[in-house]
Order: structure tokens, then C-alpha cells, then sequence
């Protein structure tokens, strides 16, 4: 399985009024929100209704493989739904959802507490048709970890027919989930490469292509320089973006209202919402020695596995009015150390000072600096380019 970190890089983004050449939201034909061991359908706190579990989607057994139990109690912080209702699994337990062919969002969304004389702090894994997504997975662990007492793990699968979801325990334990979530998305979305349909094989000559033997899970995706966006403000597909402060990136966060953006065919409105757009990070556009900035790079580390391959989708807007020509900004994007892209001059390859792009980086990270290594991205601003913007 391919994991991919979605790190969303705008130079000089700007704010969120389109241009005479946008392209409308993604409208998904699929949503299914199932709120887990509930016995009654509620809405969240974005307005969202989850439903009950339907006799459709449980298996012949579910009776005697699972019970429903609700949470013992709510941490602050953790919503009322859909996480104070779980299903527990005492063996191997299979929804099995009808949904059309093409790729679709799984999010799987946990809350390890006690539930009734439960503790969810057991392991076990999770499957997909033909994908194992979690092995001997611990949601108490993965939550200690982090800063939150909730988790959502966030899927992109390949399916032709039938989404079959298998929660495994492990031996001398129990499963669980509160909801799962099945969203939508447009063909070729992130199997096709990035606006230009090509995906850059970092440290290898020849581009990868992704077919449907692959299968992703999310890592990062961050709105550079911004506030959290929540999924309800996406454009149709539901996905979160958070901000990038915790990352300690030299530069200076940069705002531009009242700009355009000139989506095209090529990056279609749905790619990254508008609230994304609206700010970024610069290594200091009025520095009074732009010099200075050859001397340094823009750097963010991504913690990830090890012994994964991941896919990395940046996105450059170049809309501010000192750079309108090719050639004034140009600059090198590293990923894991490697050379991803040794010129990157936003208006060359957007075609026009106010045109989103996005491209698409395949990159290996091995275990040479332990199983829990930084991704390590850098941009470095180019001289001899005659880039008179950094």
C-alpha cells in the first residue's frame, strides 16, 4: 500500500474570489456517514446526519461477532457523534457496502475509551476487499501519541463493486469503530499524476504510475500558513486540512486578498477549497537583501513510517504583482533530501501569474533512521536563474 502526505504549498496564495475560467465544487455521488452501535440517527455538530448501521451492510452473524456499547464518558474536546456510540467485535466482522466502481474516501473514525466493562485499548487490524489498512492496530496507543483523545484514519481505495470492510481483533482482544464514512471522488483524482497528469518519481529517471492495485492512506495535509479547515469547507470531498503551525518553518506568513484565481480544466476548482488559498509562506518577499535568502531554505519535516512509499501533492499560486513573468521566482524542491524539481517557476508551468497548479511527488522512505523517520521537504531559492524573487 502507498501512504501518501498531502502538504499543500502555495507561494504567495491568495484569497478566495475566482476568476472568469473556475470550474464548480466536486458534487460527490456517494456519501455514507454510519454512525456505529447507535440505535438512532444524529447530526454532528457540522450539521451532518449519521445513520443507523442498516440490516444491508451488516453480515448474517453481526448479532453474535459484535454488541453495541456506548461510551462511558466524554473527554472534552471529542464530539458527541459519532464517537459516543461504538460497535465491538468479538471475532472477524464484514460490512459490506454497495457503491459504484472508482475510488472512494474511507474514513474510519475511533474514540478509545471504556465502553461499559470494555476498555478499548485492544488490538486488531482492519481490511478491504483485497488491502490490509491497519495490522495489529492499536487506536489507545495511536491516541496517546498525539494531542487528541479522538482519531480518524483516512483511506483511498480502489473499488469495483462492492466495498467489503473487515475488522480482524487480534488474539485475546476485541475490535471496535464509532463511524465510517465513504465519500466520492472525481476519476483519476490522485491515480492520474498532478495537473499536468504526471507523477515525478523522486531519485528515479522514470515517472510511476498508479493503477488500482493501490491503495492510500493519508498522513498530512496541511493548509500552509493558515487556520484549520475543516472537512464541511472542502469542495465536496470532505477532507481536512490543517494548519502547519507546529512545524517551526522559517519565512513569514503571507495574505493576499482580493486576488483571482483562474482555475482551468487542468486544476479544476474541487483540487483545494478556497480557505487554502488564501495564505502562504514566503521567505520574505520585501527582504532589503534578497541575497540573503540564497543562503537559506524553507523547511518542514513530516514525521511518517518507515518502508513506505509516499505520494506528495504540492500546490503553487503565484498571484502577487511583482512577479508576472517567468524567470523573477524560480527555486528547487527537495523531498527526503533528493532533488524532486530543480526549477520550479510557478508562471512558466501555470501559464499566467493567477493559475493554480499541482504536482505529484513519489518518494521511498526506508528504515536507515528508525521505523518512525521525518519526511523532510525544503524549498531552496535559485540565483542563476536571474530569479530576482525569493
Amino acid at each position: 500500500m502507498i501512504r501518501h502526505a498531502f502538504l499543500t504549498f502555495s507561494i504567495l496564495i491568495s484569497a478566495a474570489v475566482l476568476g472568469e475560467g473556475a470550474t464548480p465544487a466536486y458534487k460527490p455521488t456517494e456519501v455514507f456517514l454510519f454512525n456505529c452501535g447507535a440505535t438512532s440517527d444524529k447530526i454532528d455538530d457540522s450539521g451532518r446526519n449519521w445513520t443507523v448501521e442498516n440490516r444491508k451492510i451488516l453480515p448474517s452473524n453481526s448479532e453474535n461477532a459484535s454488541f453495541l456499547a456506548d461510551a462511558s464518558y466524554q473527554e472534552s474536546g471529542v464530539p458527541q457523534v459519532p464517537y459516543m456510540e461504538a460497535r465491538i467485535f468479538r471475532s472477524d466482522f464484514t460490512y459490506s457496502f454497495p457503491v459504484t466502481p472508482g475510488w472512494k474516501f474511507l474514513r474510519l473514525y475511533f474514540y478509545p475509551t471504556k465502553y461499559g466493562s470494555y476498555a478499548a485499548d485492544s488490538f486488531f487490524s482492519v481490511t478491504v476487499n483485497s488491502f490490509t489498512l491497519l495490522q495489529n492496530f492499536s487506536a489507545h496507543l495511536t491516541v496517546n501519541a498525539s494531542k487528541s483523545k479522538s482519531l480518524i484514519k483516512e483511506f483511498i481505495i480502489p473499488v469495483k463493486q462492492t466495498m467489503n470492510l473487515t475488522f480482524k481483533p487480534s488474539l485475546n482482544s476485541l475490535a471496535f469503530v464509532n463511524g465510517v464514512e465513504i465519500v466520492s471522488m472525481p476519476d483519476g483524482f490522485y491515480s492520474k499524476g498532478g495537473f499536468d497528469d504526471n507523477l515525478i518519481n523522486v531519485g528515479r529517471e522514470v515517472d510511476f504510475k498508479i493503477n488500482n492495485s493501490t491503495a492510500f492512506e493519508t498522513f498530512h495535509r496541511r493548509n500552509i500558513g493558515g487556520q484549520m479547515v475543516p472537512g464541511v469547507s472542502d469542495t465536496g470531498m470532505f477532507r481536512p486540512w490543517f494548519p502547519d503551525e507546529d512545524y517551526e518553518v522559517e519565512g513569514v506568513v503571507v495574505s493576499v486578498p482580493d486576488a483571482k484565481i483562474n482555475y482551468t480544466d487542468k486544476t479544476p476548482a474541487y483540487v483545494a477549497p478556497e480557505d487554502v488559498y488564501a495564505t502562504s509562506r514566503s521567505m520574505g518577499l520585501l527582504n532589503k537583501d534578497p541575497s540573503l535568502n540564497l543562503q537559506r531554505n524553507m523547511t518542514w519535516h513530516f514525521t511518517v513510517d518507515a518502508e513506505y512509499t509516499y505520494l506528495v501533492r504540492l500546490h503553487f499560486f503565484e498571484t502577487t504583482l511583482e512577479v508576472n513573468g517567468i524567470n523573477q521566482r524560480v527555486f528547487s524542491i527537495f523531498i527526503g533530501k533528493q532533488e524532486a524539481m530543480k526549477e520550479m517557476d510557478v508562471i512558466r508551468l501555470s501559464g499566467g501569474s493567477q493559475n493554480p497548479v499541482y504536482i505529484d511527488f513519489r518518494v521511498s522512505v526506508g528504515s536507515e533512521n528508525g521505523m518512525r523517520p521525518d519526511l523532510r521537504l525544503d524549498l531552496h531559492p535559485l540565483a542563476d536563474t536571474g530569479a530576482s524573487v525569493y
